[in-house]
Formats: structure tokens, C-alpha cells, sequence
């Protein structure tokens, strides 16, 4: 009754109905492989054969039919005295050889990382990976062990260890500041694919694909980073003759200003701050214009006290106009012309000018 009781297997082969096996072992139990039978392995598969926790034979995808001829390495361990003709016992392991993409990492808690301007700066960083086995032996031999099956997360966390370990390591090595991080994603991404080359390679395992979704810094220093690019900002489009802090100023007068009805309207009118960068500039224009005429106004005023003896008045409404003139330029009255009465010194016979006092020769007083 025993024999009848054993079964024994034709057909081997694994129809993966997962997204997230990477190691299926061929149910075996009291089952044994008949002579002659047949194994089927997929694209993207590789089928190990282990007697007695030792790998015995290797196929890649497609159809075999196993025989002595296929299995040199299992008939010799086996020893078979029967030339390999009665049924036979053996582990079947399957391996997915597909590549796993979007695999999450991320640092459970905050990294420090050496920085140019702040020191220490404390980091959270996240991204994804793909990978896929390059080495079935090895990784069957280093990961796998006495396991029927093997998932993705049986292994994620050991993974996604080795690289928050290298993170810290490749930020150091490429010397960035904080400011630097965020425009150099990409060089950082392709640098710890780089490195962890190894310890996924230790494995029987190759990093396909890296990228990193975000490097979160302190609130402190994302705040000051902050306010420095709005500055840059400012100054790229005002005056380059401004400073930023002269920017700021004006702004801030601006806003307190729309607390004036009169400003207030102007603004929403669509003036704005172009409007108000043109008033100052009229304010500034207007004072020069004022020093200007200020300095013209004393000049002639100079000039007028200088040849204020060539002016005469007029007769009919005493204004000042100049000597010889025919009509007054403020009446229009005709100007006859004064006849000259000459003075003459009673000591030195000097002629003195009209409305002269003394003689200018010899200090003698003239009548008048």
C-alpha cells in the first residue's frame, strides 16, 4: 500500500501569481521527481536544484527534460548505482529575476551631516530604489536559507539600512552646504547608487535605479534659507544701485502709506510702486531745480546791487528802470530826459557828481 501512496512528479514549474515573490520553493514533501520529468522555467526565472543544502544544478529559462544527461552534477552527488533511472529527491527553488521598482526608503529619524556654514545640521531625507537578483546562487546561499518563500519585504529593511548608512557618508564626500543640497539631487542620487554597488552586490542583488524625493531640513534653517532667496529676488529686479536693505525700507513705507486715502487711491489707481519710485525721483529733481534757482536768484541779485547806479526812476510811477530808457516799462510814461546840473568844490574847484555831499578830492562840504 505504501508505493501506491507515492507521487510522483512529471511536471515542474511556478506560476507566479505575486508582484512581490523573489523566492519560491517547488513543494515537495514525500513527492518524488520521476525519471524523465519535465521542468519549466519561465522568462524572468531561474530554477536552482539543492541536495542536501548543496546546489546541484542551474537552469534558465525553458523547457527540460531531466535526465541523467541534464543533471551531471545531481547524478554524481546521488551516486546512483542504477544509472539515474529510478525516481529521485531534491529542494527546487525558484527565483524571480525581474526587476522590483519603486521601493520606498527613508531615515525613521533625523541624520546629521556635516555643513560648511551651520556645522551640524540634522536632515530627513526619502526617495525610491529598483533592484532586481544579479547573482541567484549567492543570494540563495547568503538570504534565502531554509525558507519556502522569500517576499520583498523580507528583505526591504535590511536594504533600505545599507542606504541611510551611506547617505550621511556620500554628503560629506561631495562637500555641499545646505544651500547646495537641493540643486544637486541628482548627483547625490547617482553617487550613493554608486557606492551601495557593494553591499547590494554582497547579496547577489544590483541597485537598477536611485532617487531621492527630498531632503527636509530644520524649520530654522529653511527659514533662513527662505528669506535669503526672497532677498536675491528683490535685488534682481531693482536698481542695482539700491541695497536690499534700502528695498525693504521702501516697502515697508509703502505699505504704511496705504493708510492714506490719497496715496491709497493713487495705488489702486495702477500707479503702484512704479509711481511711487517716480515721486521720489521728482522730489529729488525738484530740490536740485530749487538750489539751482536759489544760487541763479543770489548771482543777480549781486549783479543788480553792483549796477544799481544805472537805473533812474520814472516821474509818474517811480519805478525803477534802467538809464536812458525813452517810456517807463511799468506805466508807459515818456521819459524826458534830466538836465545834468554840475556841482563844483568852493575850495578845490573839483566837479563832483550830483547828489554828492563832499568833495571827493579834498573831503570839503558842497552845498546842496
Amino acid at each position: 500500500m505504501g508505493f501506491f501512496k507515492k507521487q510522483f512528479l512529471d511536471v515542474i514549474q511556478w506560476l507566479d501569481d505575486s508582484s512581490n515573490t523573489l523566492v519560491y520553493m517547488f513543494p515537495m514533501e514525500d513527492q518524488e521527481i520521476q525519471n524523465g520529468a519535465q521542468l519549466t522555467v519561465r522568462q524572468g526565472q531561474v530554477a536552482i536544484f539543492v541536495d542536501k543544502g548543496q546546489i546541484a544544478d542551474v537552469f534558465g529559462p525553458g523547457m527540460y527534460k531531466l535526465e541523467t544527461e541534464n543533471l551531471p552534477l545531481l547524478s554524481n552527488l546521488e551516486s546512483w548505482s542504477y544509472g539515474f533511472k529510478s525516481p529521485f529527491k531534491s529542494d527546487v527553488y525558484f527565483l524571480n529575476m525581474k526587476e522590483f521598482l519603486d521601493n520606498k526608503w527613508g531615515t525613521a529619524n533625523p541624520i546629521w551631516i556635516p555643513d560648511s556654514q551651520f556645522g551640524q545640521v540634522q536632515v530627513r531625507a526619502h526617495g525610491n530604489y529598483a533592484f532586481k537578483i544579479e547573482n541567484p546562487v549567492v543570494f540563495l546561499n547568503n538570504i534565502v536559507g531554509t525558507k519556502t518563500k522569500y517576499r520583498l519585504e523580507d528583505i526591504t529593511a535590511q536594504l533600505r539600512g545599507f542606504i541611510v548608512s551611506e547617505f550621511s557618508d556620500i554628503i560629506g564626500s561631495l562637500h555641499l552646504s545646505v544651500t547646495q543640497i537641493a540643486s544637486n539631487y541628482n548627483e547625490i542620487g547617482e553617487a550613493l547608487k554608486e557606492t551601495l554597488a557593494k553591499p547590494f552586490g554582497d547579496l547577489g542583488l544590483s541597485i537598477t535605479h536611485f532617487t531621492i524625493g527630498n531632503i527636509g531640513l530644520p524649520e530654522e534653517i529653511e527659514k533662513n534659507l527662505k528669506e535669503l532667496t526672497s532677498m536675491n529676488i528683490l535685488g534682481s529686479v531693482q536698481n542695482d544701485k539700491l541695497s536690499k536693505v534700502q528695498i525693504l525700507k521702501q516697502l515697508e513705507v509703502m505699505s504704511k502709506s496705504a493708510e492714506n486715502s490719497g496715496i491709497n487711491s493713487m495705488m489702486q489707481s495702477g500707479m503702484g510702486m512704479g509711481m511711487g519710485m517716480q515721486m521720489a525721483g521728482m522730489f529729488a529733481n525738484g530740490m536740485q531745480q530749487m538750489n539751482q534757482t536759489a544760487a541763479e536768484s543770489m548771482s543777480q541779485g549781486a549783479n543788480q546791487s553792483i549796477t544799481s547806479g544805472e537805473c533812474v526812476n520814472c516821474p509818474t510811477c517811480h519805478a525803477s528802470i534802467k538809464k536812458g530808457s525813452k517810456f517807463c516799462s511799468e506805466c508807459g510814461t515818456k521819459i524826458e530826459a534830466i538836465p545834468t546840473k554840475n556841482k563844483f568844490c568852493p575850495q578845490c574847484g573839483m566837479a563832483a557828481e550830483p547828489g554828492m555831499k563832499f568833495c571827493a578830492e579834498c573831503g570839503s562840504k558842497l552845498d546842496r
